[in-house]
């Protein structure tokens, strides 16, 4: 649990209190919606780093795996997160690189492999998770992976859940 710690100390959660009038409880109270399966949580060694609105019904989410190889005799393998139970009503997910500046695909295409001389090649492949499955919507993460997706949500469904929530 050693990786857990820095984000204990940088990003503690925040708890607060507010003093309720019991007669203008209704009305001071705010509904909430969650777009995540009841059954689902995230595996114990996945961390949630970002997740931020942008425009149009899309929303900016990056996974982490934050445990290094070996580091952990259970918590230190290859993982994986269901982006169907993460996001209900969700109508595409793309995978972007870790700035969300293009998408995954192209930045591979350009990806340069340098043969050095001399050196022999001792397996230094780096470990990363498998592709997204485009019909199960799993994503694979490997230790100390970072993987950024760009998620695009039905603007229809979004409007009706925050109309179910003021409407409430």
């Amino acid at each position: 649990m050693a990786s857990f710690f820095g984000q204990e100390i940088y990003s503690p959660l925040l708890l607060a209190f507010v003093e309720e009038d019991g007669d203008n409880l209704m009305s001071s109270h705010t509904p909430t919606f969650s777009g995540i399966d009841a059954s689902y949580r995230l595996p114990d060694n996945v961390a949630l780093i970002t997740l931020q609105e942008l425009e149009d019904g899309k929303v900016l989410l990056r996974l982490a795996h934050p445990y290094e190889i070996e580091e952990d005799s259970v918590l230190s393998v290859m993982t994986r997160v269901e982006l169907k139970k993460l996001f209900r009503g969700k109508k595409r997910s793309q995978e972007m690189t870790l700035p969300a500046n293009q998408e995954r695909e192209e930045m591979e295409k350009k990806i340069l492999v340098w043969e050095v001389e001399g050196e022999e090649n001792q397996n230094s492949k780096v470990i990363r998770g498998s592709q997204v499955d485009p019909k199960d919507l799993e994503v694979e993460l490997a230790p100390m992976e970072i993987r950024t997706f760009v998620i695009e949500f039905e603007v229809d469904l979004m409007t009706a859940a925050f109309k179910r929530i003021v409407d409430a």
